[in-house]
């Protein structure tokens, strides 16, 4: 099976992460702002997000990202991995919003304790923190630290899970598939719908995808 590591990330955690999974997966490490090449994304039949997780409004580049691809990653196997700080809580909900944006074959999630650097944040992610002091009375300084051995450990076991996962078939691979030509929607059926769900324009926009 082939795999490919995606991350989101402000201030490198998150990639270092992510590089340390493809490294120990050896396997291709992209941000999500990069695009799949075309003939690419049908070859991938494993997918593991990394992100920086903060809090509940994180890793909105991982959803944008998984909303481009418009149903591409379905019948994949899809793991989701965050990193950061005292979100354990919050992070299975954000996770299995993740997994409803998709149909994957098989969805597992993976939590690691990080870090924070207040000089790294951006001016916004610092304003933020300063009016939050100025209500509590508490001053935020650096916290937690990027364990190396941490994230060994969440590979190896990302490993030894697709060790045992088989690989993902797509019931509808030999459907007839149709594309909506204005917002990239993907229907199957022997016939286009008559109108696409999505932006709504009628059945002759759609093509035939080979």
């Amino acid at each position: 099976m082939r795999s490919i590591v995606t991350y989101e990330t402000q201030h490198g955690s998150a990639k270092r992460l992510a590089q340390i999974i493809a490294n120990k997966l050896d396997c291709l490490c992209i941000n999500v702002d990069t695009p799949f090449q075309a003939e690419d994304e049908s070859v991938y039949d494993n997918l593991i997000l990394v992100f920086g997780f903060r809090g509940p409004y994180t890793a909105q580049l991982t959803k944008l990202f998984m909303n481009k691809m418009k149903g591409k990653l379905n019948y994949k196997n899809l793991i989701v991995v965050g990193e950061g700080l005292f979100s354990e809580k919050e992070f299975p909900s954000v996770a299995k919003g993740i997994q409803d944006m998709a149909s994957p074959y098989t969805f597992h999630s993976y939590f690691m304790k990080g870090q924070l650097r207040v000089d790294t944040l951006t001016p916004e992610e610092q304003a933020l923190l300063g009016k939050f002091s100025e209500l509590t009375g508490m001053k935020i300084t650096d916290m937690g630290e990027f364990k190396e051995e941490d994230a060994e450990e969440i590979a190896s076991q990302i490993e030894e899970l697709l060790t045992g996962l088989s690989v993902p078939e797509d019931p509808n691979a030999n459907q007839v598939k149709w594309i909506c030509t204005v917002c990239g929607y993907v229907h199957t059926g022997e016939e286009p719908p008559e109108k696409c769900p999505l932006c709504g324009q009628p059945k002759e926009v759609f093509k035939k995808m080979e």
